[in-house]
């Protein structure tokens, strides 16, 4: 008996399953992971110090990409963060579709195109360790937070559910981006994660904000596959580029001999809670400048938003905290800026071993204006114990505060999926909150560490 579907009377494979074969082999299979050593100071109590040799594994991500048909190409991706002990979480799914030529379409959930770091989210796509503190992750040491400092407004790796638009102009000039990208999205949650879920029996009422407010979800601690709130996010991304590096972005800090230099501008902004009454925007401003290998890059994001926090009782005092009321809040208005510069050089082109060893230096700024807040420890508000929380006075004034960080490390290129990266880091942490009868110090931070990095 002749199967007839898949060969024809002439004993041939039939065309339509030889087409089918061909795009399952063109399937790119892709991976990335770093196996992580720190040590952090100083030895002396609070937050993030008194970490010594600890090894762990970070920025695990495993996926697929192929296409459907000629034109339309599928890509999967899946995160395996160190904080969820192994457990997958959907990083991105997506069709795109390229059957106009300069032009590309997305459709799915896809990793947002805002700022330099945000794309490049996978170990083996950057050089140092840790990120710059615009794209700090609270999932590693990238970032050291205490009361009223400086956080990013998003940390690195943002993906989003929407529609993403790009087109690449064929005319080179200084004048004519090389992308220029639109896109529409859910848009960044709420922290505490409460959102418009599916009809079910037992969803009698979606519950109000919390007594410890409500703040922007800048680490995505929700994965949600689903919008928080009706309001969409829109945003935007131009980049002009001259050389190697008028390249499909986003292009990879990778230890080559490239020459060029490259502006881009991006921006975004819409509603993130779930009532519609809290607003966020961003915007950047990033470039770089390379030359046979050596390289000047930096970028320099502003970021206003509202945040509900706790008003605390006039006659409160430190020893006994009190609150309004429990269920009273007040929209305050923070700024978050900052900047980064970057100098990558090769301090071996050719080493004995490997492909190349490259050096790199980089200062950072971030500054917060906003509110005083004041830090509560083991707060009771009659229902719930918070072991941590900050409400904000009738009578609160603005402050600014700062954190500085400085970097100076190594990324030694050992073959074209494997390396290694060595860094010292320190925060300057003096300036980076205001000292209150619950600070747990003012002291800064230091990190030694060193990555082994895979990616295919």
């Amino acid at each position: 008996m002749r199967a007839e579907g898949v060969v024809g009377s002439t004993g041939t494979i039939n065309p339509a399953l030889t087409r089918a074969l061909q795009r399952l082999a063109n399937v790119k299979l892709f991976a990335a992971a770093s196996l992580n050593w720190r040590n952090v100071g100083p030895r002396e109590p609070g937050f993030e110090t008194q970490i010594q040799n600890q090894v762990y594994l970070a920025d695990i991500y495993l996926g697929a990409e192929g296409p459907v048909t000629e034109d339309i190409p599928v890509s999967l991706e899946w995160n395996l963060p160190t904080a969820g002990r192994g457990a997958p979480r959907l990083s991105q799914a997506y069709v795109e579709y390229n059957g106009v030529r300069r032009i590309k379409f997305q459709l799915g959930k896809f990793m947002v195109p805002f700022g330099r770091y945000n794309e490049l989210y996978r170990p083996d796509q950057y050089l140092a360790v840790t990120r710059p503190l615009l794209y700090a992750s609270p999932d590693s040491l990238d970032l050291v937070v205490r009361p009223n400092s400086p956080r990013p407004p998003v940390s690195y790796g943002y993906s989003d559910i929407g529609v993403r638009w790009s087109w690449y102009p064929v005319r080179v000039h200084p004048l004519v981006p090389s992308d220029v990208t639109l896109f529409l999205v859910n848009g960044i949650s709420e922290q505490k994660n409460r959102l418009r879920t599916f009809p079910n029996p037992s969803n009698l009422g979606i519950p109000g904000p919390g007594t410890n407010g409500v703040v922007p979800d800048f680490g995505h601690d929700n994965n949600n596959l689903a919008d928080n709130n009706n309001a969409k996010s829109l945003g935007g991304r131009i980049v002009f580029a001259l050389g190697d590096l008028r390249l499909p972005w986003p292009v990879p800090e990778r230890a080559a001999d490239l020459t060029g230099t490259y502006l881009g501008l991006s921006g975004m902004g819409g509603n993130y809670d779930l009532e519609g009454y809290l607003n966020y925007e961003m915007w950047s401003v990033d470039w770089s400048f390379e030359y046979r290998g050596v390289s000047l890059s930096g970028e320099a994001m502003y970021n206003k938003n509202h945040f509900l926090t706790p008003r605390l009782d006039p006659a409160s005092t430190a020893a006994a905290p009190m609150l309004l009321s429990t269920g009273s809040h007040t929209r305050q208005l923070e700024h978050l800026y900052g900047y980064f510069i970057q100098a990558a050089f090769p301090l071996m082109r050719k080493p004995p071993y490997g492909r190349r060893l490259t050096g790199l230096l980089v200062y950072n700024e971030m500054y917060r204006r906003g509110p005083l807040l004041d830090f509560l420890l083991n707060f009771n508000d009659g229902t719930t114990t918070f072991d941590s929380m900050t409400a904000v006075r009738p009578d609160a004034p603005f402050v600014n505060t700062r954190i500085r960080k400085y970097t100076m490390g190594f990324h030694w290129q050992f073959s074209e999926h494997f390396a290694a990266k060595g860094e010292y880091s320190y925060w300057e942490m003096r300036k980076s909150t205001v000292r209150s009868s619950t600070s747990l110090g003012l002291n800064d931070i230091y990190q030694n560490a060193v990555s082994l990095v895979m990616g295919f």
